[in-house]
């Protein structure tokens, strides 16, 4: 799997700086404290568009279990329509910035596992953050391979392997905004501490299966 050489933990963030100088960020760093029950970092980049793409962590210390018993009480992330939610939170960070801004890459640090969440169109993390996780919840028995083993570091989404001429274009879909939410909840990259590379999840037939991996950013 040539293109999972390096896991996540082993990485630092590509081309990203200190977000602190944006105008907002401090109050947004802040609230997404609270709404998270984490330590967050924030570091951003600014494209050839002018838009200033974010990279969020959230340091949560909290399992994974746990993360997904606060999420369906609705106890954590607030993502309950008519409350403050991370949308919310964003729409004012753009308000008061005066920058047009977007998230690149959003990352929970959990007691026992990673999840790094990527962006593939416009938006598409705030509009489907509570999607992807509510995924995880109904997927957590099949890719914990039936409660046994819970991956240590989870990818969404990640894309088959293919030739090089494919990946390209899922490339240039990506920069041109044409993928769709769909996109997210097909294939998911794990890393288990017993598998020697990195796993596919495949979430219409709830399955791991092993093979070659496009991964966003990597």
């Amino acid at each position: 799997m040539p293109l999972y050489q390096d896991s996540f933990r082993n990485n630092q963030s590509n081309g990203y700086t200190s977000g602190s100088q944006i105008e907002g960020m401090e109050s947004f760093a802040n609230s997404l404290e609270k709404l998270f029950f984490a330590e967050v970092t924030i570091l951003n980049c600014t494209n050839l568009d002018a838009k200033t793409n974010l990279a969020i962590e959230l340091n949560c210390n909290i399992s994974l279990v746990e993360m997904l018993f606060h999420f369906n009480k609705g106890t954590w992330g607030n993502f309950k329509p008519g409350r403050t939610s991370f949308i919310k939170l964003l729409n004012n960070l753009v308000e008061e910035s005066g920058f047009s801004v977007d998230i690149e890459e959003f990352t929970f640090f959990l007691k026992d596992t990673a999840i790094v969440i990527n962006k593939i169109y416009d938006n598409s993390i705030p509009e489907q953050l509570d999607i992807i996780i509510a995924e995880i919840c109904k997927h957590y028995v099949h890719f914990s391979k039936g409660l046994t083993e819970t991956p240590y570091e989870i990818y969404v989404p990640v894309f088959e392997e293919e030739n090089n001429e494919k990946n390209e274009i899922l490339i240039q879909n990506i920069e041109a905004d044409n993928n769709t939410k769909k996109d997210y909840f097909q294939y998911w990259g794990l890393y288990f501490e017993s598998e020697d590379d990195a796993v596919i999840y495949d979430l219409k037939s709830s399955t791991i299966e092993h093979g070659d991996l496009f991964m966003l950013n990597h």
